[in-house]
């Protein structure tokens, strides 16, 4: 197994479809929208992020105004360093549970697949005229989460839709997320340029939820769910809105899925990962062994973007290491052969 992959949603297909039927009777619709995400994690384009899903943080500012992902459906996977203090699930007063193994899963919404993917989508803010589906899209993202106690993997009651164009922080944005946070903005939450509508993926425990507590304590709640999740989503679109930034793949080993095939055990995936361009494949430096790592390699610290007048450009912030042995962006490893330092 490539140590530069997490096969996080190997795990989590193989977790949620053996616990699936323990929903069946009580909650159907939750039982169905698992096997859902399952199907959707299986043809999910996978991609391996950097611990707590970081790549930079401006404030999306590079975002292009209406915006895509690389993929129509992509699983991006990354693990939290401190689980106890990045949590998918509670608030206030309520008790929460750590998770330090994630995945971000993002759907792309558009007129020709919304009768596909309508049951993501809350029904009194999506109807085949709204306009923001039917001339820009939408990104759905819903977080599956493993709970470290508990050890088993899980989805929280509510998922996050995004309408793909960035929108003005104004006055009334900001007046209207102060009322849902009671009139004042907690100091960690950032206002962020983009239109967010939570959306049931628990649907007979989200509505619960709802009846008992308020509209606006589950748009709070789904907005907490997903925070950590939406944030990896969107930095991987900005960071790909990079002209020297690029996709490259880790091939799924061969020899291993063969065994699990045998076993009838879901195999493990291909992932991508990000490299600087002017980069030959990083199949020569991350190989199914785990590459080579006698000698220390040179690690880019947080980087940025550059905006240009027609482009945008990663900008790397510190160097240090050994430039010989590699370079590693935030975890991601590339050779150093052809790199331009912008």
């Amino acid at each position: 197994m490539n140590q530069h992959t997490l096969n996080y949603s190997t795990q989590a297909i193989d977790d949620l479809l053996s616990r699936v039927k323990d929903y069946e009777v009580e909650m159907p619709k939750t039982a169905r929208n698992i096997e859902r995400i399952v199907a959707l994690l299986q043809k999910a384009i996978k991609f391996y992020l950097p611990d707590n899903g970081e790549l930079f943080d401006d404030g999306y500012r590079a975002m292009p105004a209406v915006f895509r992902l690389p993929y129509p459906v992509v699983a991006a996977e990354f693990k939290i360093t401190n689980p106890l203090n990045n949590t998918p699930l509670g608030m206030q007063d309520e008790e929460i549970d750590a998770s330090s193994k994630r995945i971000a899963l993002a759907i792309e919404i558009n007129a020709e697949n919304f009768d596909a993917y309508s049951w993501m989508l809350p029904p009194d803010k999506f109807d085949d005229e709204y306009t923001l589906i039917t001339l820009d899209g939408a990104i759905a993202i819903i977080p599956v989460y493993f709970v470290d106690a508990r050890q088993y993997w899980a989805i929280p009651p509510f998922g996050i839709v995004i309408p793909a164009r960035k929108i003005e922080i104004s006055a009334q944005v900001i007046a209207n997320t102060k009322r849902v946070f009671s009139g004042e903005l907690p100091k960690d939450r950032k206002l962020l340029p983009f239109e967010l509508h939570a959306t049931y993926i628990m649907p007979e425990y989200a509505q619960k939820l709802r009846d008992k507590r308020g509209s606006e304590y589950t748009c709070v709640l789904a907005s907490q769910d997903c925070t950590g999740e939406s944030q990896a989503i969107l930095g991987l679109i900005e960071t790909l809105s990079c002209k020297n930034v690029v996709i490259d793949s880790i091939q799924a080993p061969k020899a291993l899925n063969k065994k699990r095939e045998i076993k009838g055990k879901t195999p493990f995936f291909e992932y991508k990962v990000l490299l600087l361009n002017s980069q030959k494949s990083i199949a020569s430096s991350v190989t199914e062994k785990g590459g080579n790592h006698v000698s220390p390699r040179v690690h880019l610290r947080r980087g940025h973007i550059r905006r240009l007048l027609n482009k945008n450009i990663w900008v790397n912030a510190t160097i240090v290491g050994n430039s010989k042995a590699g370079v590693v962006i935030k975890d991601y490893t590339i050779k150093t052969s052809g790199l331009e330092n912008n």
